[in-house]
Formats: structure tokens, C-alpha cells, sequence
């Protein structure tokens, strides 16, 4: 062997030597792990940390603070009536009379020289128009009941600006309520309780609104907003409802565009739970429900801000949501909340002149429940691009250094770094497909939410492909592309430049967008510029720089630990009560992606530092294989009895179908199951063989009757129809049956118009249908001033929709319609429209016929029924 052959060996050793001494141990990355599930363990025992609920014996130590054990006595009394459905003696009667006693002890015990307590119960008569896509609906209202408080000064003239506060007592049907919205009813009464015993009066009046009628469309705030005198006072509001049973109150909806209120929350709430993701995701319409945020914002024109409950919401809207679910500490926190925010904006002087105040959205999040962060949407561009720059010439000057150190140009480097983004953006691909598409086969197969009560499977199933990918990807570069001329850390730090840039690259997108959310990347290449920085500094001193940059991420991982905590406690159970015909385990695995990229981005990169890297990658691996065999399981059987139900809505209908002439075409019985998640059919359809009856899809009955001939509850319900399941059964006779009278007619030839005089008596929850024929145009009704769009024509024709409810006023509802035109088919000459009208016992328990009961007693203990009689009469005129 000659001289050069043996220096080129002796190199070639070297060369390992120094590879493997610039290698970590495999243990390394296991205690990197570690570290990271500390820290994501410690957020979430911060994030569950509540203050601690007051009780009456601490009145003398904290003569100020909000007690918990007065509100949860109240709503001991509250829930304790059973469900409070707007129309029902529960609600209009029991409820009303428990809110105007508590109100009038609470005036009792107020400041006679401060403060005066004036209450009232609001009888409201009203419309209002829902724009939805496919489905609009007016929304008519009769006789419903508000209880209206306000809290002026003792003496001198009443206030000229309001500040609001509303919540609502009514419930869904066969839930007591306590959760939503008793807890926040019995939370404004303790709120008014402390704000009266002030010393002082406040600048500004409060007033109390508390909602007899939200569960039907939010008819309730608007009758407050449309037809209370005290509403155009007004300037601002807190709005407080609930989609769960415990935890903290999230402050998820603020303004819009008056960023001052977000001021006001900073500086005076001491337990801050807010973020704009919240807000731009309720937007979105990627939560199943809307507050009555939206009337106070939209129909009333005034700024305010949206709290509610929405961690771990299995219970919601359920028969569990009871008094016993309701923590303590939970009334506690949110009553520190809003008493402490109330006496602040009950003197703010923006409330004055709050249209000088107007700005733009803000970006706002708090950190980790101890302070608030919040800019206006103008300062999060200059914020954000500034940021993008400052992180480029970051990582300018480290390559440049790099550069120094190395044979290679600038150029070269940057070529480099090319490649890097490059192996990072294919990495992020490649991970975030094999999540999907695991989301599309388990659906496909219907092995859906398996996570809906394990919920660590989220992390086996989603995110461990994802990481798989991601650590892959860097590891096998580095592996099969050699470059003698960089060192491995330095191959490393240009990958964690290359994440930076792609990081970069979707803020600015985002930025464009005006999506407030990027905020998160800015979190993140916020730590990462500072690490970046402060490593140039040192001048990326071996292994030295590599605790830099682990140390920068403690804080972003702490704080998207815990915005998943909260997405994943509000998303998860919301899966149970949403669109059945959706794939829920694609939004689980996108919200899991997206953590894994904002958690795991600037550490992937670091497996290829490793040693035997192989080993991690593979024990990740085993992590979700064990995941797998679990959710086939029974272990991954989704639900739980009374923690997690399977949520099941039943109609047991009576059809009457009638000619134009009046004589019955058509009557039958039988059961309407309304899907709620991908599991409702599987469990029907075994039900229905058990008691020798058959469930099927309504299939060509939709298009042989309008809209079915379902008595749907609303209109929006008949987009499910494709899932919905119907059982023939027998039809039976109601109590309280539709009576729909004609009482005139009158016909105006000269314009072709004809109108049609009704009366209708029913149930409090009824709806109306009126489908024009061909030929014929709805041009006038009585139960708003002007004809709405049609929602989804059927069979060609025309639909409008009527959503009414009554309240205390049970008298007959009377109503017209105008027509113009004739029809245009011959064999519906003399038809004017269809009408059809249904009707819903929503808490008419006594009225289940027998064979009904029996069905439903059938149902697994995990399985939680809304099951109550419709009556449906189809006629044409």
C-alpha cells in the first residue's frame, strides 16, 4: 500500500471519527421526548388549575370577591325543574318566578344610597330572517319571556349609556339545563348581587338580560334587541353561554374592530383564557352553533364579547348536563371573570362616545392563563413582516458564518439550504398525507372516533405518522447525500433554517390572508429568530448551540400545548353532535397535524444528530401500531355510558297527507331517527331488527312529498336526509293535534292575486312549509314584512320556511298568504301551494305512545335519547 493510500484511509477514519463524536446518543432523543411531554404535562395541570370556589362563610375575609357556593345554590333550585323548553310551564312559569325572586332579594340587599334595582318580565311578539345558504328560515315569536334587570343610580337622572350583560334560562329538550346556560344564568345573579353592595355608583347603567328563548334560534335576543326600550341605551355587552360542563371560560368572541374592550380585559380579568383561533374557528362555522353574540353584533349594531364553557362538552345538551356536573371552581372562575370586567366597563369612559373608539380587529391570546397578549390587526402586519425580515437576516448572517468556516461560498450554502427546504417541505408532505389518508381509510371502513373518549389515540394515530415522516425525511438526507465540506451539526442547523423559511413563507400567506391565527407562526419563528441570534453570537459553539436553541423552545411548546388542550377538548366532543355525513376524523387529524408542526418542527430536524436514529424512529412506530390494535378493540369503542353518550334524536311521527279537495290521501306512523354522528344508522338498524321492524333511508319519499314529509324541527335538518333513517310504524292520536283552519279566501283578478286567511293551533314548537306549484309566487305572508329567498327548491318548486314558537300567549296564531299566478301543469290546475305544518312535543313526555316507550327502553346504557312525538299535516290550497 503506497503513502497517499494510506493518508486517504487515515483521513477517510478521521472523517468517521469526527462524525460519530459529533453524533448524541439515542438516549438523547428519548429524554428530549421526555422533556417534552414534562412540559406538555405541567401546561396541562396548569391549564386544569382553578382558583378556589369561595363559599358564604368567606363573605367577611373577601367582602368583593364573587361567591361560588351562592351561585351553585341557585342552581340547585334552577335545574331542578327539569328541562325548561321555551312554551313550557317550566320555563314560562317556574323559572320566571325563581329569577324575579332571586332579583328582588338581590335589590333588597342593594346599597339603598348607590345603588337602585329595577326588574321586569319582557313579552315579546316578533320575526327575524336567518340568512343560511341552503336553508334561510324566518323565525317568528309569540308571546316569548325575557327577564329584563338594571342597575342605575339611587339618585338622579337614569344613565344614557348601558352596559349589558345576557345569558339564557331555557334548555333543549329532556336536559335540565345546568350547564348550558344555568351556569351562567346563576353566575349573572351572583355578578348583580356583588355589583349592587358597591359603595359607589357606577358611570354607566347595567342591565341584566336574561333570555327565556335562545335554544329556538336565538328568538329571545333578538326580541330584547327589536322590542325592549332599554336596548337602544346599550354600548356594549358581555354575552355568556355554555357548550360544556366545567373547566374555564373561554372569551372567544370580541368586538368586532373595538380593540379597546380587549384593553379592558387585559387589565381587569384575573384569569385570562382567550384566542383569536377560537373566534376565526367559531367563524368559520366549524363549530356547530351560534350565541347570541351574533344577534347583539349583527341585528344590534353594538361591540362586545362572547364567554363560554366548551372543554369536554360530552354532556352538553344532554339529559347529564345536571347540577352535579357543575365544579365549583368552574362558577368560581368565570365569576371572578366577569365581575371583575363588569365594574370596569361599568365606568369606562369610552362607553360615552363608543363609536370614536372604533379600530380593527386584534390579534389576542393569552399565555398560559397568566397574561393577556393583544394588537390590532394593522399592527400584526407590520409585526409579522418585520419579524419575516429580521429572521431571513438571521439566518443570512449564520450562513454567512457558516460560509467562513468552510470551504464552501455563500452560494454553495445557500444551494444547500435550497436542497434542505426542500427534504423539510417533502418531509411535511409526505407526513401530513400519511395522516389524511389513515383519516380517509378509517372512514372509509367506518373505524371512525376511536379518540372520542381515548383521546390519546389522537397522538398513536395522527401525529406519529406525521413525526415518522418528518424525522425520516432529514435522517435519511443526511444518510445517502454526503457533503464533506459541512460538518453534521451545521447540515442540522441549515434543515431548522429551512423550517424557519417555510415557517416564514406561511405567515406572510396568512398575513395576506388577514388570517389572525398566523399568530402562531409568529410564536414560533419569534423563538427561533432569538435562538438564531444568540447562537450567532457564541458562534454556533459545538453541542453549546444546540441547548440554545432547545432552551427557545421551551416557551412555544408550553403555549401550543396548550392551544391543543383546548382545540382538542372543544373539537373532540363536538364530533358527536355534528354532520353525520362528514368524515370526523379528518378535522381530528388536521388539528393533529398542525400540532405536530407548530410542537415538533424545529426538533425533528435533531433526530438526524442521533446515533442509531433508526431506533427512535422505530419505537414511534411501535407507538402506533399499539395505537391501531387498540382502537380495533373494544377499548376504542367511542363512547361511555353517562361521560361520553352516543347522542340519538327520535321523532315518532303521525303524517296526514290531503288532496286539494280536502279528503285524506295518506296516513301513517312510524319513527324519524335524525343522524348525529357515522355510528346512528349501525345501532338503528339492529334496534329496529330486534323489534321486527326495518329501518331504511327515506330514498324516493323526498321527492314524492315536500321535504320528505318529515316533520323536521328545522329546515337545515333536511340536509341530512340522505342519513336520516325512517321506520314504519302506526300512526296515533295527540292531545294537542294541529288544527289548521281556512278561514277565508280572496281573490283579486285584476292582478291575479289570491289571499289565503288561517288560523293555527298546536304544540309552542311548530313550523310551517309553503311551496308554491309551478306557475304560482309566494308575494306576501303575514309572518314577516317582506318574502324571503327559497331555501332548496323540491321538485322544482319553491320553499319557504317558518320556524314559530310560543311562549306564555298559547292563543291561535293567525297568518296569510298571497299568491300570484296560476298553476302551470294540468294536473295541478286550481293549486295555489303546498302547506305543510308540523308540529314537535318537544316536552311532552306524557304523550309517548307505549309502543314508543318500549323502542326507546331498548337503547344501550351508553346511548342518551331525545325521543318525543311530531305531528305533521300536509295540505293543498
Amino acid at each position: 500500500m503506497d503513502m497517499e493510500s494510506e493518508a486517504d484511509l487515515f483521513e477517510s477514519a478521521n472523517q468517521k471519527r469526527s462524525k460519530r463524536d459529533a453524533q448524541i446518543s439515542p438516549w438523547w432523543l428519548l429524554g428530549l421526548s421526555g422533556a417534552v411531554a414534562g412540559v406538555y404535562f405541567l401546561v396541562y395541570w396548569n391549564w386544569a388549575a382553578m382558583p378556589i370556589a369561595l363559599r358564604r362563610a368567606d363573605v367577611l375575609t373577601h367582602p368583593d370577591r364573587f361567591i361560588a357556593e351562592v351561585a351553585k345554590q341557585h342552581l340547585f333550585e334552577m335545574s331542578n325543574v327539569g328541562p325548561r323548553v321555551a312554551g313550557s310551564y317550566a320555563n314560562e312559569i317556574v323559572t320566571v318566578q325563581f329569577l324575579l325572586r332571586v332579583i328582588d332579594e338581590i335589590a333588597a340587599e342593594a346599597n339603598p344610597t348607590a345603588h337602585r334595582v329595577e326588574v321586569e318580565v319582557q313579552r315579546a311578539y316578533g320575526d327575524m330572517y336567518l340568512d343560511y345558504e341552503k336553508y334561510p328560515q324566518t323565525s317568528v315569536y309569540q308571546g316569548i319571556q325575557n327577564v329584563v334587570a338594571r342597575i342605575v343610580p339611587a339618585q338622579g337622572s337614569d344613565p344614557d349609556n348601558y352596559l349589558m350583560l345576557s345569558s339564557h334560562f331555557d334548555s333543549v329538550p329532556q336536559s335540565p339545563g345546568a350547564g348550558d346556560d344555568g351556569t351562567m344564568s346563576v353566575i349573572m345573579l351572583e355578578v348583580m348581587r356583588q355589583l349592587v353592595q358597591g359603595k359607589r355608583s357606577y358611570e354607566h347603567g347595567l342591565v341584566f338580560v336574561f333570555n327565556g328563548c335562545e335554544e329556538n334560534t336565538l328568538q329571545g335576543s333578538h326580541a330584547f334587541v327589536a322590542h325592549h326600550r332599554w336596548f337602544a341605551k346599550v354600548r356594549t355587552f358581555i354575552n355568556m353561554d355554555v357548550a360544556a360542563n366545567g373547566g374555564r371560560d373561554i372569551m372567544f368572541q370580541a368586538g368586532p374592530k373595538y380593540s379597546f374592550l380587549m384593553e379592558y380585559y387585559r387589565d381587569h380579568v384575573p384569569h385570562p383564557y382567550c384566542t383569536a383561533v377560537a373566534e376565526e374557528l367559531f367563524q368559520a362555522d366549524l363549530v356547530p352553533s351560534e350565541t347570541d353574540y351574533l344577534i347583539y353584533s349583527t341585528v344590534g349594531n353594538i361591540p362586545g364579547m362572547d364567554f363560554a364553557h366548551s372543554t369536554w362538552g360530552y354532556l352538553y345538551h344532554t339529559a347529564y348536563d345536571a347540577y352535579d356536573t357543575i365544579p365549583n371552581t368552574t362558577l368560581q372562575h368565570t365569576g371572578d371573570n366577569v365581575l371583575a370586567l363588569a365594574k370596569a366597563l361599568a365606568n369606562a369612559p369610552e362607553l360615552y362616545d363608543i363609536r370614536e373608539h372604533e379600530g380593527s380587529k386584534a390579534v389576542f391570546f393569552d399565555f398560559l392563563n397568566w397574561f393577556l397578549v393583544y394588537y390590532p390587526l394593522w399592527a400584526s402586519i407590520i409585526l409579522n413582516v418585520g419579524l419575516v425580515v429580521v429572521a431571513l437576516c438571521a439566518i443570512g448572517l449564520s450562513v454567512w458564518m457558516m460560509a467562513r468556516s468552510t470551504s464552501l461560498t455563500v452560494g454553495q450554502l445557500l444551494l444547500q439550504g435550497l436542497t434542505s427546504m426542500g427534504v423539510v417541505l417533502l418531509s411535511l408532505i409526505v407526513g401530513i398525507g400519511l395522516s389524511l389518508a389513515l383519516a380517509a381509510i378509517l372512514n372509509a371502513v367506518d373505524s371512525t372516533m376511536s379518540w372520542f373518549t381515548q383521546t390519546w389515540l389522537i397522538f398513536g394515530l395522527y401525529v406519529c405518522p406525521f413525526l415518522i415522516a418528518t424525522c425520516t425525511g432529514p435522517l435519511l438526507y443526511i444518510h445517502f447525500v454526503k457533503n464533506d465540506h459541512l460538518s453534521l451539526h451545521a447540515r442540522v442547523q441549515l434543515l431548522l433554517h429551512a423550517t424557519c423559511v417555510l415557517y416564514a413563507l406561511i405567515l406572510v400567506v396568512l398575513t395576506a390572508m388577514s388570517i389572525r391565527s398566523g399568530y402562531l407562526f409568529t410564536m414560533a419563528i419569534l423563538f427561533y429568530t432569538v435562538t438564531t441570534l444568540v447562537n450567532v453570537s457564541i458562534k454556533y459553539s459545538p453541542f453549546a448551540w444546540l441547548y440554545v436553541h432547545l432552551a427557545g423552545q421551551i416557551a412555544p411548546i408550553a403555549y401550543f400545548s396548550s392551544v391543543s388542550l383546548t382545540a382538542f377538548a372543544t373539537f373532540i366532543p363536538m364530533q358527536g353532535r355534528g354532520n353525520a355525513g362528514a368524515n370526523p376524523e379528518l378535522l381530528i387529524a388536521l388539528f393533529a397535524v398542525l400540532v405536530g408542526l407548530l410542537v415538533a418542527g424545529f426538533l425533528t430536524p435533531l433526530v438526524a444528530l442521533a446515533r442509531k436514529a433508526y431506533l427512535y424512529i422505530a419505537l414511534v412506530a411501535v407507538f402506533f401500531v399499539v395505537s391501531i390494535i387498540v382502537m380495533v378493540t373494544s377499548a376504542g369503542f367511542p363512547f361511555r355510558a353517562h361521560t361520553s353518550p352516543q347522542r340519538f334524536y327520535i321523532y315518532h311521527c303521525t303524517r296526514e297527507f290531503y288532496h286539494q279537495n280536502g279528503t285524506l290521501r295518506r296516513l301513517e306512523g312510524g319513527y324519524y331517527v335524525h343522524p348525529q354522528d357515522r355510528y346512528t344508522g349501525d345501532l338503528i338498524r339492529e334496534l329496529a331488527v330486534k323489534s321486527d321492524l326495518s329501518a331504511i333511508p327515506l330514498g324516493d319519499e323526498c321527492d314524492k312529498e315536500l321535504y320528505c314529509g318529515i316533520p323536521f324541527y328545522q329546515n337545515t335538518q333536511h340536509g341530512q336526509r340522505e342519513n336520516g333513517l325512517w321506520i314504519q310504524g302506526n300512526p296515533f292520536t295527540l292531545p294537542e293535534a294541529i288544527d289548521l283552519q281556512l278561514v277565508d279566501s280572496q281573490r283579486d283578478p285584476e292582478f291575479n292575486l289570491t289571499t289565503f286567511f288561517f288560523t293555527a293551533k298546536g304544540t309552542d314548537h311548530m313550523s310551517f312549509y309553503v311551496s308554491p306549484v309551478e306557475g304560482v309566487k309566494l308575494v306576501g305572508w303575514s309572518f314577516s314584512k317582506t318574502i324571503p329567498r327559497s331555501g332548496l327548491a323540491w321538485n322544482g318548486q319553491e320553499v319557504h320556511f317558518v320556524n314559530f314558537v310560543h311562549g306564555i300567549d298559547d292563543r291561535p296564531h293567525e297568518f296569510y298568504l298571497t299568491v300570484h299566478g296560476t298553476a302551470s301543469k294540468a294536473a295541478e290546475a286550481g293549486w295555489s301551494f303546498y302547506l305543510n305544518i308540523v308540529a314537535q312535543y318537544m316536552h311532552h313526555e306524557q304523550y309517548r305512545a307505549s309502543e314508543f316507550q318500549q323502542f326507546v327502553d331498548q337503547f344501550p346504557d351508553y346511548a342518551h335519547v331525545v325521543a318525543y312525538p311530531a305531528h305533521l299535516v300536509s295540505r293543498i290550497y
